[in-house]
Parts: structure tokens; sequence; C-alpha cells
């Protein structure tokens, strides 16, 4: 996948991947385990417990990363045929130039900072964990250490991230089992799975599922980057099916069962409650540092389309990206940017929707169909409005699924009605031509 044999360092970002570059599904499926298996995960299923049995906690965990799922394969799938990333699979619908400007600084920003996030909690639990030794920990050089390690590897690319998540998510499950097992002996598992929760807080199945869809909807939406290394569509599907609900399943599982047992969903508190102080730091440091891999990664790949930088560019945009989230973390700015990541997760998923109704509706999933459009296409972009105006104010399920449906059935009414307007962008454009220049 490097285009040169002398760099370990993946140096494919907006340019196709040839054939004989191709990966094996349970690599991709591997780096989506590694990416469900993170502490976030883990707490939504514990705080679900505490308004839902935990019988509703596993379904609504299932129908909506089954949801997901679905539109994760119909993005990945365009990915795998066109051998192209998420921010290049969106320059027919939303035009070159609209697909930078939008989708691509939509993700870039939203991942850049997830991974502020990420690393600020991975720290903030660090420190923690140092003051049950007795030892003071600077929480500003733990975000530059753990933000710093897991930048290593969305640095290096697919392989590196390849080989963390075949090591990682085996230590990872065996953990994470043990944890439960032992809030199972301690409490009872007849005990954790007969708890009720208080009439006042309930949860219906519909919020439920709602909640689960918004809490993946932006990593869905970025499958082509990691499918764009599948061989072919069944294992686009394969990658996809088995690298995304079992995981998240047995975390929504986990989590419930020890916030049950320990009558919090505060993980770090939870593993610290039964006397597992260094289990509870293997834990969040590993499961921060697969997840928070792909958000760097991610939002590289987004930057390259959005500055128009060339392929070999990638690992350093990438180490930007992450450097510049490991400083939000420092700077205490993590948090605060928590409202504006919640605006993002409302704008990623209608571009979702308006790529699946471009590709598969109107193009009849052909690659022969899909070609690329210079300049801005206003169909999909005023598709997109639609769709971030309803999950934002109008949302009748779940914003971001509604966001998906809307924007894509907008466009499928626009588009023929734009015909061969400027309202369909500005001409064609082949990708040779796209290319040319990034190289």
């Amino acid at each position: 996948m490097e285009n040169s044999t002398n760099s370990a360092m993946e140096k494919k970002a907006l340019s196709r991947v040839p054939e004989d570059q191709r990966q094996s599904w349970y690599s991709i499926a591997f780096i989506w385990i590694g990416t469900m298996i993170c502490i976030p995960m883990l707490m939504v299923g514990g705080m679900l417990s505490a308004s839902m049995t935990f019988g509703n906690v596993l379904l609504a965990c299932f129908l909506g990363f089954a949801i997901c799922s679905l539109l994760m394969i119909m993005v990945g799938m365009q990915g795998t045929d066109l051998g192209l990333p998420s921010s290049m699979c969106g320059t027919k619908a939303f035009g070159d130039r609209g697909s930078s400007y939008l989708l691509s600084v939509s993700i870039f920003i939203g991942q850049m900072g997830w991974f502020g996030i990420q690393t600020a909690t991975c720290a903030t639990a660090f420190v923690t964990l140092m003051d049950y030794w007795s030892i003071r920990f600077p929480f500003w050089l733990s975000c530059l250490i753990w933000g710093g390690v897991m930048l290593i590897t969305a640095v290096y690319g697919f392989k590196l991230m390849k080989w963390l998540n075949y090591i990682a998510v085996p230590a990872l499950i065996l953990m994470c089992l043990y944890g439960m097992y032992h809030a199972i002996s301690v409490t009872g598992w007849s005990n954790i799975v007969a708890v009720t929760p208080d009439p006042a807080n309930t949860m219906g199945m519909a919020p439920a599922v709602s909640l689960v869809i918004g809490l993946f909807a932006v990593g869905a939406t970025t499958n082509p980057d990691y499918t764009r290394y599948a061989k072919n569509r069944g294992a686009t599907v394969m990658a996809t099916v088995l690298g995304v609900i079992p995981a998240a399943v047995l975390m929504f599982m986990v989590g419930a069962v020890m916030s049950l047992s320990a009558g919090t969903y505060d993980i770090t508190s939870v593993f610290a409650s039964m006397g597992l102080p260094v289990l509870s730091m293997l834990v969040l440091i590993l499961a921060t540092w697969t997840t928070n891999t792909g958000n760097a990664y991610t939002s590289g790949m987004a930057a390259m389309k959005v500055f128009s930088l060339k392929d070999d560019r990638r690992p350093l945009v990438t180490m930007l990206c992450g450097a510049a989230g490991t400083l939000m973390a420092m700077a205490g700015m993590a948090n605060a940017m928590q409202g504006f990541i919640n605006i993002i997760s409302a704008m990623v998923p209608p571009i979702m929707g308006v790529v699946i109704a471009d590709y598969w509706i109107l193009g009849k999933g052909r690659p022969e169909n899909w070609h690329p459009v210079r300049g801005f296409n206003w169909c999909g972009i005023i598709a997109w409005a639609c769709g971030c105006i309803v999950a934002l104010f109008f949302s009748f399920f779940s914003p971001a699924l509604d966001a998906v449906v809307v924007s894509g059935v907008v466009y499928i009414i626009l588009y023929p009605l734009c015909g061969k307007t400027t309202m369909g962008g500005q001409g064609e454009i082949t990708l040779d031509e796209i290319e040319a220049n990034l190289r």
C-alpha cells in the first residue's frame, strides 16, 4: 500500500487503491472492532442500564448498530468499487470543490475534535490512576504522552493500525470479559438481570435506538476510508457486519453488567471499585488507543482533501491533525468543544444520505455511472442543508437517521429537475485528472 518499498508509512491518500494493494476482510474488521471497543461504548451501555432492563439495552444496541451497519455497507461498497476514501466518494454528489469544503471539512474538524476529547479522557483517567498510587502526574504531560502514542499508529497508516488491532483487540476482549466475570461473581447474574429501572427514569426503545445511532453516525460515514482496501463487496459486508455489531453488543453488555454491579457508569470508577486499578489502566489506554488512532487517521484523510494536498503528504498531515487535537486536550479545550462536536455530528450524517442516493439510486450502484463533477453540485448541497435542518430542529425519531433519509429523498427529487444546468455541477471531470494533481 506504500508508494515506496523503502517506507513503512502509508502514502495512499486520495488516489485510487489498486487491486494488488487490497487487504483481507478481517484486517478491516479488526480495525472496526478496535474502534468499537472504547470507553464511550462502555459508558453508554452503563448509562442505558440505569433506564432500561438489561435485555432491552442489548436489543437497543443491536437495532441501532444494525441500522448503522446497513448505511456503512452502502457507503463502504462505493469505496470498495472505486478504491476511494469517503472524501473522494462525495466528489459527484457534492462536486469536487463541494466535497472539499463541506464533506471533508465536517469530517476533518469533527474527527480532530474527537481525537482531542478522547485524548483528554485517557489523560484524565491516567492521572486519576496515578493518584490511586499517590503519584502526582501533570495532566498536560499525560495528554502529551498518550496523544503522541496514539498518533504514531495513525501516522504510519493502515498497515500498522491493522497490526495494532490484531494485538490489542484479543487483549481488550479478554480484559473486558474478566471485568464482567468479576462483576457477576460479586453481584450474581440473577441479581443483575433482575434489576429494573426507576419508573421516573425509564427510557423507551425508540429513544434508546436513536441514541445508539447518534453515537456512531459520524464514524459510519468514514467507512470508505477503510473499505477502499477491501477486495470486493462481499469483503466489505463481512468486515462491516462482523467488525461492528458483535463488538458493539459485547461492549454494551460489559458496560451494563459492570455498571449494574457497581452502581455507576463511570467505567474508571467501576474498575477501581473492584480493586482492579491496573486492569482499568490497561483497558482504558488500549481501548482509547485503538479508537483514537482511527479518529486521527480519518481526520488526516479529510484534511488532505480540504487542502488538495499530494498523496505523499498524508503522514505529515495526519500528524498535524493529531498534534492539534492533543494541544486542544492539553489546553482544556476538548471539553469546551463538546457542543461544537454535537453540531458537527448533526452535519455529517446527511452527507451519507446524499452520497447513498447518488450512487445507489441514481447511479444504480454501478461504478461506470459514477464520475466526479467540477466545482459544486448544488443539488447535493441543498439536500445536505435540508438534512441538517431536520437533524437540528425537526427530528421525529433519530436526528442522525432522519437526516440521512431526508437528505437522500431531497437529492433524488432535485437532481432530475436540475438536469445538466449548473445546479447539477459544472461539468464532469475524470479521476485521472484529479489524481494527476495528487502525485
